[in-house]
């Protein structure tokens, strides 16, 4: 398989995962749960398992406990849930990595009148991507120090 092919398959998985966690935000958000942080992680054996990062204080702390969650449990690939707010207004952000090295990000912007909902899904495709939450994959993270 060549490379680019390769490429667009990874995306095309990590694509899915966010698509995933954007239904799974939404659903949570009209059940009146907090949509995040929450994760999705896949291990080299292919196995699965959710994770949620509550009750940590800092972000630092929260990607130590990641990546460190992510070395314990070989995984390969993610997608992680988190808030922001950027220019007074409220977003889902969705980040998936794999272990081959792309990633693609996305997000939803909350929307609090008439009730609260998500707005639609963005996908941000990218080459370039930087910040405290991109590299938590144990082998990407030792190739950034």
């Amino acid at each position: 398989m060549s490379d680019a092919s390769q490429q667009r398959r990874v995306r095309a998985k990590l694509k899915e995962l966010i698509e995933r966690a954007s239904s799974a935000a939404e659903a949570n958000l009209h059940r009146g749960i907090k949509p995040y942080p929450s994760g999705f992680a896949v291990r080299a054996n292919g196995s699965k398992f959710a994770f949620e990062p509550q009750n940590i204080e800092g972000n630092d702390a929260v990607v130590a406990l990641i990546r460190t969650l992510f070395l314990q449990h070989n995984v390969v690939c993610y997608v992680l849930t988190l808030g922001a707010v950027s220019e007074g207004k409220q977003y889902v952000l969705f980040s998936a990595e794999d272990e081959s090295g792309p990633m693609v990000v996305g997000h939803r912007e909350i929307i609090t009148q008439p009730a609260p909902h998500l707005g639609p899904l963005e996908i941000i495709e990218s080459n370039f991507a930087e910040g405290r939450f991109v590299g938590l994959l144990p082998r990407q993270a030792a190739a950034m120090q």
